[in-house]
C-alpha cells in the first residue's frame, strides 16, 4: 500500500483514522461507556455515526458485515443515525455481493486506501465491480455436490451454491447426474424438450446478471459451454452411478449432513466413505462436509457443541490422512435451518415462476446470506478466481 503504512496495532489504527476523519471535520468521541462492538463514536452536521475498525491482514468477509448490521439494530445503537464499518484490507468478494443485494439505510462501508477512505456502500456505481473472468476460458471449475443419505439438501444446495455463484457474476451450468432428475423440475419453465434456465438480475446496476443452465448428464458437452466459468453437479446418491469421467475433472466436492445424533451416528461413516470413494478416482479434489439445517438458537448451543465435537472427531480420522479434505465448521459456513428453504419448490405446487430462496422477509434473507458465506469459505480455501479491484469513492 503506497504512501501510508497502516500500523497493525488497534490503537494506532485508530488513531489513523481519527486524524483523517478530523481532517474531514468530524468530531471525534471514544465509545460510550460500556459500549462494545465499535471504536469510534463522530459527529458533523448534527448527525452521529458509530465507527468499528478493521486491520486485518485478511479481507474482511460476509459474517463481520452481519454482525454489526445486528448490533446496529439494538437498542443501545438508536441514538446513532447510523454505523461506518472501515477496513484497511477491504472486503471479500462474497462481502461485496451481500453488500449489493442489502437496502440498509444504516450502514456505511469504506475502504482505507493510501491517504484516503473510499466508500464502497450505499455508493456502489458503474466502476466498483468488474467482470469476473475465469482463470482460462477454456477450464472451468467444477464442484460434486454429494450426499451421504437421503435428506440432507443435496439438490437445494447444488441450486442455491449456483445461486450465490451467479449473484457474485459468474455464469454457472447445473449438471444433473441424479436418476431423480429433480433439478430439470425444479427449474422447467416452458417444454420439457428445452434445458431450464435461470437468469439471476445483477444487484450491482453496471454489471449485467448472470445465468444458471439447467443440463442433463446426456445434454453435457463441454465444449458448447466454455463462456460458462463454474459447473455445479448434483450428483447420484449412489456413488458408482455418477459418470467417472466428471467424478475425475472435480476441482471441489460437497457432502452435506445434518445436525442430529441419529444422523450423526449414520452419516459420519457416510462421509468417509463417500470422500475415499471420490478420492479412489479424483486425486485432487478439495472435499469439504457441511452442515445442513443449522439451529443457532442459544437453546441448542449446549448440544449442538457436543454433536459437532463428535462428528469432528469421527472425520479427522480421515481428514488427517488427507490434507484436501476439510470439515466446514458452522461458525466459518453453515446452511441455517430456513422455513423459506423448506418450502423452496412449491412453485411446482401453485403454477408460479421458478425462483431460488432469495427474496427478503422483514428486510433479511438468511438462506442468500449463508450461501454467499459458504462461497466466500469456498474461495478462501479454493483457487477460485479474484474480482478485479474495485474503484474507489473519496468521502464526501
Amino acid at each position: 500500500m503506497a504512501g501510508v503504512i497502516i500500523p497493525s496495532d488497534p490503537e494506532e489504527y485508530k488513531d489513523v483514522v481519527s486524524k483523517l476523519l478530523s481532517r474531514y471535520g468530524y468530531k471525534i468521541s471514544p465509545p460510550a461507556f460500556g459500549s462494545r462492538g465499535y471504536m469510534l463514536e463522530v459527529e458533523k452536521n448534527g448527525r452521529k455515526f458509530a465507527v468499528l475498525l478493521k486491520n486485518h491482514k485478511v479481507k474482511c468477509n460476509v459474517a463481520q458485515i452481519e454482525k454489526f448490521l445486528d448490533l446496529l439494530e439494538t437498542k443501545d445503537m438508536k441514538r446513532f443515525d447510523g454505523g461506518w464499518f472501515i477496513s484497511a484490507s477491504g472486503f471479500s468478494k462474497p462481502a461485496l455481493t451481500y453488500l449489493e443485494s442489502l437496502q440498509s439505510k444504516k450502514l456505511y462501508i469504506w475502504n482505507h486506501i493510501d491517504k484516503n477512505l473510499s466508500r464502497m456502500y450505499p455508493t456502489l456505481g458503474s466502476n466498483h465491480i468488474g467482470q469476473l473472468q475465469p482463470e482460462d476460458p477454456f477450464r472451468q471449475k467444477y464442484f460434486g455436490i454429494f450426499t451421504c443419505k437421503g435428506g440432507v439438501g443435496k439438490t437445494t444446495i447444488a441450486a442455491h451454491l449456483a445461486g450465490a455463484f451467479a449473484l457474485m457474476g459468474y455464469d454457472v451450468v447445473l449438471l444433473d447426474l441424479d436418476p431423480e432428475k429433480n433439478l430439470r423440475k425444479l427449474f422447467m419453465q416452458g417444454t420439457d424438450d428445452e434445458s431450464p434456465s435461470l437468469y439471476i438480475p445483477s444487484t450491482n446496476a453496471a454489471r449485467p446478471g448472470s445465468t444458471i443452465t439447467v443440463l442433463n448428464h446426456d445434454e453435457w458437452e463441454p465444449s458448447h459451454y466454455r463462456d460458462m466459468q463454474i459447473i455445479i453437479c448434483d450428483c447420484s446418491p449412489v456413488l458408482e452411478q455418477n459418470p467417472a469421467e466428471l467424478v475425475k475433472l472435480f476441482d471441489y466436492c460437497i457432502v452435506p449432513t445434518t445436525l442430529t445424533p441419529l444422523g450423526i451416528a449414520k452419516n459420519a461413516d457416510v462421509i468417509t466413505r463417500t470422500f475415499r470413494h471420490i478420492r479412489q478416482m479424483n486425486k485432487n479434489a478439495a472435499m469439504f462436509a457441511l452442515i445442513n439445517g443449522y439451529d443457532r438458537s442459544e437453546v441448542f448451543a449446549a448440544r449442538n457443541k457436543k454433536l459437532l465435537e463428535h462428528l469432528a472427531a469421527h472425520l479427522s480420522g480421515y481428514t488427517k490422512t488427507d490434507t484436501l479434505c476439510h470439515f466446514i465448521h458452522p461458525d466459518d459456513a453453515a446452511i441455517r435451518f430456513s422455513t423459506i428453504l423448506q418450502y423452496w419448490g412449491f412453485h411446482l405446487i401453485d403454477g408460479s415462476k421458478p425462483q431460488l430462496s432469495f427474496s427478503e422477509q422483514r428486510g433479511k434473507n438468511h438462506p442468500r446470506t449463508d450461501f454467499l458465506r459458504l462461497a466466500e469459505y469456498l474461495e478462501d480455501h479454493t483457487a477460485i478466481e479474484e474480482l478485479r479491484k474495485a474503484g474507489e469513492y473519496e468521502l464526501q
